[in-house]
């Protein structure tokens, strides 16, 4: 194996990539939808809302941090999946086939009286 070869299969990282995709646009607005929900549930709570007021502003940041990491994860993976795909395409000169130095090889046994072996 020389040290050029990198084997990816471009297909299933394109795949994983648009999984990916529909992850992050699910989580797009994530953030705002738990403060929503935290301040809802903290006005129907009464004289506990201190309670919920209190673990929004302390889950807040993580929220947004696992809405950010979705959203790169998505572009990360389409991004990898281009840089295989656009690498495979500029190498493509170079590679001609598996058995490319491969000689020909006559399997075939003639015989001087005009029979084949095979």
């Amino acid at each position: 194996m020389s040290t050029e070869e990198v084997g990816a299969n471009t297909w299933a990282a394109m795949d994983k990539g648009v999984q990916a995709e529909a992850m992050a646009e699910a989580m797009v607005g994530l953030e705002e939808t738990f403060t929503m929900l935290m301040d809802d549930l903290a006005s129907y709570a009464g004289w506990i809302s201190s309670g919920y007021v209190a673990v929004r502003d302390e889950l807040q940041p993580e929220v947004h941090k696992v809405q950010q990491n979705g959203i790169s994860l998505a572009n990360n993976i389409q991004a990898g999946a281009s840089e295989v795909a656009q690498n495979d395409y500029e190498a493509g000169d170079r590679f001609t086939e598996a058995w490319g130095e491969m000689p020909e090889v006559n399997f075939k046994d003639d015989r001087p009286d005009g029979t084949e072996r095979f």
